[in-house]
């Protein structure tokens, strides 16, 4: 009998040994992917906007036609998402409508952009993107963009602008003059 108590004591022994050991291994598992899916966000490219004002005529002229609403930050052309996506890096600094994003000043996640895209249009070489930017004051921007490559885009305007529920409100809001003048000439 002193036997099998000894072997029943050695295999308990044995079994909680490997049971902590993949416990630990499932440990340092789970805590290394929550440090790398919450790494902070580092900055964008620094976009320059040009410091001559745009006229309010020449800003309803830009939302003329028939643009394709963008509900997707991935499907704004390429050289606009670059201005939006982190510098080196992949990931996006603006997130997706209905999405999570850093409204206040609390930084309870620093992995989470603090942009949020509202939606966004583009017809022929023109793109504008419409968003939602946290921080100490939560604000509506709009900014516009002119494609010249694949590769390449000049910011055109950005101010202050919104929310607008769709293209036909932002127009309206430009046509009242309720889009703000230029903010400050730098992005990120």
């Amino acid at each position: 009998m002193a036997k099998v108590r000894k072997s029943v004591i050695a295999a308990v022994l044995v079994g909680t040994a490997v049971g902590t050991a993949l416990l630990v291994s499932l440990a340092f598992l789970v805590a290394h992917r929550w440090k790398a899916a919450s790494k902070p966000l580092g900055d964008g490219p620094l976009v320059e906007f040009p410091i001559a004002e745009i006229s309010p005529l020449a800003r309803q002229r830009f939302l003329d036609g028939d643009f394709k609403t963008i509900k997707d930050v991935t499907a704004l052309p390429r050289p606009v998402l670059q201005a939006f996506t982190e510098q080196g890096g992949s990931r996006l600094l603006m997130a997706n409508p209905e999405k999570n994003f850093l409204a206040t000043d609390v930084i309870y996640d620093s992995s989470l952009p603090r942009k949020r895209l509202i939606f966004a249009g583009v017809l022929d070489d023109r793109c504008f993107v419409h968003y939602e930017q946290g921080g100490r004051g939560h604000i509506y921007m709009l900014v516009f963009f002119r494609v010249t490559s694949k590769d390449s885009m000049e910011p055109l305007w950005r101010g202050y602008c919104g929310p607008a529920a769709n293209i036909q409100d932002l127009r309206s809001e430009v046509l009242k003059g309720q889009c703000s003048e230029p903010v400050p000439q730098g992005m990120r």
